[in-house]
């Protein structure tokens, strides 16, 4: 799947410091993304709880089975393309622990 999504007015909460009104991003077929590294430590910690998250907020999201990229234009002449976004998830540590086994369930009777 490739995604297109834009930010019109509000905040997003899975990039609050780095996606503004007026944004977009375009991640392209087995482009990894999602929260940032602030927004997911936020999500992994707080209570859980039933929580609002997009009030005052319009965005849109495009999903499509076909492969999108950038003009040309886009790419070198507009000069608003961020170069540095992958450094979002470079904070991001890795929480696979490969000897996790799930606790055997004890038989009754």
């Amino acid at each position: 799947m490739s995604e297109f999504m834009g930010l019109i007015y509000g905040r997003y909460e899975a990039k609050e410091e780095g996606f503004l009104p007026g944004g977009a991003s375009l991640h392209s077929m087995m482009t990894p993304h999602g929260p940032d590294a602030a927004a997911f430590s936020k999500a992994s910690t707080d209570k859980l709880q039933a929580t609002r998250v997009a009030d005052g907020t319009m965005a849109f999201m495009f999903e499509s089975s076909f492969s999108m990229a950038v003009t040309r234009w886009a790419e070198e002449t507009c000069g608003r393309l961020d170069h540095t976004y992958y450094k979002a998830w470079q904070p991001l540590t890795s929480h696979f622990n490969h000897e996790w086994k799930p606790e055997s369930k004890k038989q009754d009777g």
